[in-house]
């Protein structure tokens, strides 16, 4: 494990692997653990979404209940890649065999500690909207799948602080554990929307729409994640963040984009346009709100790239012969992804 991990978040973090989650909302309904929905009744408590200090004291509550998840470490795994485990290694997450809905639950909890702590200590630089789509991320994310097919109703988000002075290694500790968040989200969003798959395929038109807004909402966290993670000045970036992406910390053209959760999320929505087109049919919202939120997710990491290290500055995938801006990597990404989806269908008044 790199040095510097313990200073800045609670490592080991471990998580199931992408592909040993459910497919489909009768398969999460089946797998979520038993002392689920009563976990969820407590983060839910509006006694307990008054302030910070009673959420944060709630998830922790909630994290305890669940107890130890037993598992085993996954070792030389044939489905790793080699980005993927440099990813892993330089994050501190851990891959293990086990019930995989109730570590991806144990993963959510602790992941939404680990920006509680910071919000309610030092406050974050994420406008009133990003932060409340982030904690409604979570929200949702435990509550959905006690019963996958009704969507979680929202729940009032206590207010946020702005950042305070910067402190010595404030930014590190924001990236390593905004992209903790990140990765969790993009397993959920990746169940959401296999789920959705599914529910078209079998004619569910409740249990699909459930499963559509709950990839929206898990998409628009994702934006808010990136923004957390980035929640740095170009300064910590620098002398904090860049260090740990490159040799000898990191290898060579270390990225996300081959984080296999990532990959995972991606092959999900790849194979997700007929069901898309299938539920734009019955409920075109749907459809416009998850490539709305989909867009913007990629919309923010070109400008938490920009932020850092300016719109020219080369990608970390960029090999010695391409000197492709970061930014520019990201949007063709953007295009990529949203290309595979549907278009939106316009609404009424423009018919």
């Amino acid at each position: 494990m790199t040095d510097y991990l313990p200073q800045v978040a609670t490592v080991p973090f471990p998580m199931p692997r992408p592909e040993d989650l459910p497919g489909d909302a009768p398969a999460v309904a089946a797998a979520a653990p038993s002392a689920l929905a009563a976990l969820a009744g407590k983060v839910a408590d509006p006694a307990h979404r008054t302030g910070l200090a009673d959420m944060l004291t709630a998830v922790r509550t909630a994290r305890a209940d669940l107890g130890p998840v037993p598992s085993t470490l996954v070792v030389d795994d044939p489905g790793e890649s080699r980005p993927n485990r440099d990813n892993d290694m330089a994050f501190g997450i851990e891959r293990h065999y086990g019930d995989p809905l109730t570590l991806f639950v144990a993963a959510a909890l602790n992941a939404h500690l680990g920006i509680l702590e910071i919000a309610e200590e030092r406050g974050t630089g994420l406008d009133e909207t990003a932060w409340i789509d982030l904690v409604a991320g979570f929200d949702t994310l435990v509550r959905w799948p006690t019963d996958p097919t009704r969507l979680p109703a929202p729940l009032p988000v206590p207010g946020c602080p702005p950042s305070g002075k910067p402190e010595p290694l404030d930014g590190l500790r924001r990236w390593v554990r905004g992209h903790h968040v990140f990765m969790v989200l993009a397993q959920g969003g990746t169940v959401a929307v296999n789920s959705l798959t599914a529910a078209a395929e079998a004619g569910d038109e409740e249990t699909a729409a459930t499963a559509a807004e709950v990839a929206s909402r898990v998409m628009r966290a994702c934006r808010a994640a990136l923004q957390f993670a980035g929640d740095a000045n170009p300064d910590q970036y620098e002398s904090e963040i860049r260090p740990t992406l490159m040799p000898p910390v990191a290898p060579p053209q270390m990225s996300g984009l081959r984080w296999r959760d990532h990959e995972a999320l991606v092959a999900a929505l790849t194979a997700s346009g007929e069901a898309w087109s299938w539920l734009a049919e019955r409920r075109p919202d749907a459809l416009r709100d998850f490539r709305t939120a989909l867009d913007a997710t990629y919309e923010s990491h070109k400008g938490v790239c920009g932020h850092f290290v300016g719109s020219q500055s080369p990608s970390l995938l960029a090999t010695s012969r391409s000197h492709r801006p970061a930014v520019g990597v990201i949007e063709q990404f953007r295009r990529l992804r949203v290309g595979t989806l549907p278009a939106a269908p316009l609404p009424d008044r423009y018919k």
